[in-house]
């Protein structure tokens, strides 16, 4: 480990001027730039995890590169960039390469991860509508199949890599794959379970506030705002998906509670204790970002669920958090490590993810800035 370069950027970060923010294109572009260079530096064509100051790159996982693979499809379709499609198709067959006999892939610890494997489902879809070949289509299907057979008795995935015995509300994100799944091969065994599993996770909700304590996040002590994004980005395309309100209840009121949250300059903060009482000043950059695309997502929907004022209320909320990411997003450094990719906290040096230029926080960056584009017909949500 390089002490020195963490605390070289550690004293530039804070002494940088804020960056006036660019047109969101040019942002963008940094962002998805950065994706490409991440996976120029894995000699699989998978994607690393992040670029971790002072150390450099970090390996490929499946977790990371399911992840991408949908949004740089998004990319290529509304930028007419063919490369970003030739790049995801790359990573969906290093992907296939990682997929472990029983169907699951593994996670950082190398043991079948219910999580990861759910990202893994997500970028074979995308590849599978892009490429039209049945091969991704199986890989999922395998994935599947393998989630469905893990589920434990209480019809969560508590035991686990990451569940520490305990079902986690987060994996509804897991439930939102299966159900994608279901719809694209029109195999209604992956969707079957689902609604047991999601109606589980409603009642993990406290005094129907949008809260979930932190051992039903996966976390000890204070949630943390990824968390509760994954839970409110899930419930609302799985309850959109299912046609069921009182998921994409669940997630509006959460929607709702942290859009107070979101300062004058969009800063929010990285966790909370009961009662939405800030719990960490730093600021959890994937979180926000997928909290913008969540916002979005209702406002959009405004007609359905949401009304005039309060769909602006979130709307408003979106726009200053994405001010707030690109003014964080080092557009200049000579490092490719460290240009046009999102840290997953700020100051860098806090929080969960601490000196990590993260990739899941560049991916959900561009996820929301792309909301943004006028007219844009993005064919992934996820």
């Amino acid at each position: 480990m390089n002490v020195v370069a963490r605390w070289t950027e550690s004293i530039r970060e804070r002494l940088r001027r804020p960056q006036l923010p660019l047109d969101a294109e040019s942002h963008l572009r940094a962002a998805v730039d950065w994706l490409f260079r991440a996976q120029d530096a894995a000699s699989d064509r998978g994607m690393p995890h992040g670029y971790l100051i002072g150390k450099g790159w970090m390996r490929s996982t499946p977790e990371a590169t399911g992840c991408v693979i949908p949004t740089l499809l998004n990319w290529g379709q509304t930028a007419r960039v063919a490369e970003a499609k030739d790049r995801a198709l790359e990573m969906a067959d290093w992907l296939l390469s990682t997929q472990l006999a029983g169907g699951a892939v593994p996670g950082r610890a190398g043991t079948p991860a219910a999580f990861d494997t759910g990202q893994a489902i997500f970028g074979w879809l995308g590849a599978h509508r892009e490429s039209g070949k049945s091969l991704y289509l199986e890989g999922a299907k395998r994935a599947g199949d393998w989630l469905i057979g893990a589920l434990d008795d209480d019809g969560t995935w508590c035991n686990q890599a990451g569940s520490s015995g305990v079902g986690r509300v987060s994996d509804v994100r897991v439930a939102w794959a299966l159900l994608e799944l279901a719809r694209v091969s029109g195999d209604d065994r992956y969707a079957a379970p689902m609604p047991h599993f999601l109606t589980w996770a409603l009642e993990q909700e406290k005094d129907e506030e949008g809260w979930f304590e932190g051992k039903a996040l996966g976390v000890t002590g204070a949630p943390i705002l990824q968390g509760i994004a994954y839970t409110a980005q899930g419930l609302l395309e799985s309850g959109m998906l299912l046609g069921y309100p009182e998921y994409i209840g669940a997630a509006e009121r959460i929607a709702h509670a942290l859009a107070q949250h979101a300062g004058s300059d969009g800063r929010m903060p990285g966790s909370f204790q009961r009662g939405w009482l800030p719990e960490d000043d730093s600021a959890c950059l994937a979180g926000m970002a997928q909290m913008s695309v969540v916002w979005q997502r209702l406002q959009a929907m405004e007609e359905i669920v949401v009304e005039e004022d309060e769909g602006l209320r979130l709307l408003m909320a979106a726009n200053r958090v994405n001010v707030f990411l690109m003014r964080t997003q080092d557009c200049v450094s000579r490092n490719g490590g460290l240009r046009g990719g999102i840290r997953g906290s700020f100051p860098v040096s806090r929080n969960h993810t601490r000196w990590l230029v993260s990739t899941w926080s560049t991916k959900v960056f561009i996820d929301a800035l792309m909301e943004e584009v006028p007219r844009a017909k993005l064919p992934y949500r996820y």
